[in-house]
This record gives structure tokens, sequence and C-alpha cells, in this order.
């Protein structure tokens, strides 16, 4: 039996037919149909055993010539949030930050020693006392043992003398120089500190700047925590008093 005939596509010169030849053998079972295109445009399938048929792996067809397009591909899902998707993430404040504007947004952020109160301005700051090395036998035990013998003379006065009315005159001519013991004034007593001058810790020069005159500010700003009244009990000469005071007191004798 002999194969059966190509089909042949014809084109339509006005309107589009579609027809069906007759048979040019009457004894040949198989119809033959024939089809026609409308266009260029409309692509054309034929019903030929030959042509392949699509495998798994073949290309994707392309897209047809009269510029329809297929739909969309599928947006993927994204995980990061989009910019300025509602009015919350817009307004939300920045965290550790200041507000917008503002000179504080330029400051360091607050340390331990901001954080502490402001000195007040009644006291002045303490400053650090220095230290020297003492020679032997002037520890503050040494002098302990010596202000609290009964035969120590630490005074600097006659035996038996009882306590005097130190005026600022007289305060201001025991310096400690020429010979001359030093007396200094803390908290209105007198006391001779000449016998203290090599006990003490930060040197003789540091203690004579409080000579001759009243050392009870400046004994405070550099040692407050010291109890100069038992450390100078056996030193004391008298007490602090005005002139005009002295003076009365030496009307009345007469």
């Amino acid at each position: 039996m002999p194969p059966p005939p190509i089909p042949i596509v014809k084109r339509p010169s006005a309107a589009p037919q579609i027809g069906v030849e007759e048979p040019v053998e009457a004894d040949q079972t198989t119809p033959k149909a024939s089809a026609t295109r409308l266009n260029d445009a409309v692509p054309a399938f034929s019903l030929s055993d030959l042509e392949p048929t699509p495998s798994v792996t073949s290309k994707p067809p392309s897209a047809p010539a009269n510029g329809l397009m297929g739909p969309p591909p599928p947006r993927l899902p994204t995980l990061a949030p989009m910019r300025n998707s509602g009015p919350a993430a817009r307004n939300a404040p920045i965290p550790n930050r200041g507000p917008a504007g503002g000179s504080s947004s330029l400051l360091p952020p607050p340390s331990a020693s901001s954080l502490a109160p402001p000195p007040t301005h009644n006291t002045k700051p303490k400053k650090p006392s220095k230290q020297v090395t003492l020679t032997p036998g002037h520890s503050p035990l040494d002098w302990a043992r010596l202000s609290s013998s009964p035969t120590s003379d630490l005074r600097g006065l006659p035996p038996a003398s009882p306590y005097l009315r130190v005026t600022p005159s007289m305060l201001r001519r025991q310096t400690g120089r020429r010979g001359k013991d030093a007396w200094s004034a803390l908290g209105g007593r007198v006391y001779n500190i000449t016998p203290y001058l090599p006990f003490h810790p930060g040197g003789e020069p540091e203690l004579l700047r409080g000579a001759g005159r009243d050392g009870t500010r400046l004994f405070g700003e550099i040692h407050p925590w010291v109890n100069y009244e038992t450390m100078l009990s056996a030193c004391l000469v008298g007490i602090l008093v005005d002139e005009d005071e002295k003076e009365s007191k030496m009307e009345e004798m007469d």
C-alpha cells in the first residue's frame, strides 16, 4: 500500500476557507486533509506523522510573533522588610539616641565620673600630702612614746608655767627662725610645733608653713582626718585671743 501524500497548505486569496481535497485514487481509504493559513502571524499546525514529539528537556516555545506575552513569573518571597512599609517604621525613635535636632545628641555618653555630684564651693579639693623618709627614732610610735612621758618638756616654757593667752602679734613672732620656737594656732589653741618637726611625715618645711599664724584651714586641707588635739596635747602653749582682750586683761592686773 503506497504512503499517503503530504498535506498541502494553500493560502486563501480573499476569505479563509478550509477544504478537503478529493482523493486522487478511488481505492485509497485514508482521507487527505489540508489546512489553509488565515495570515502569516498565526502559526499553522500539520497532522503529519513526521513532526517530532516534544521532550521533557526541550526548550520552551518562543513568544508569539504577534507581540503577545505570557503571564509574568511569580515574585519570590523576601525576608527583609521593605523601606517605608508603614508609618510605625518611619516614626519609631532610634534607640540610644536623643531627640533629633537637639544639641544633646552630639554629647558623649555619660561616664561614671559625670554621674558624681558636683563639688561644693564651700570646701576646696584636698591636696595630696608628700611623704618623706624619717630618720631612725622618729616614727609615729616614737612620738607617741615621747609625748606621753611625764619627764618630757615639749611646751618650750619654764616649768610649771600656766597656759598663755596668745595674741596674733605674739603668734607672728614665733616663726621658728633665729632660734625661736615655732608656734601654730589650730582650732583656737596655740601649740609649740618645734619638737614635732623631725616626726612630721610630710617633712619639716611643710609643717613650718603654719608657723607664726593660724594654720587651721591649711591643716584641714591637707589632712583633716588627723586628731591634732591628742597628737599635740603635750605641746599646748595656750589659747589664741584677740589683741583687745589681752590689753583689757593687762589693765585689770594694773
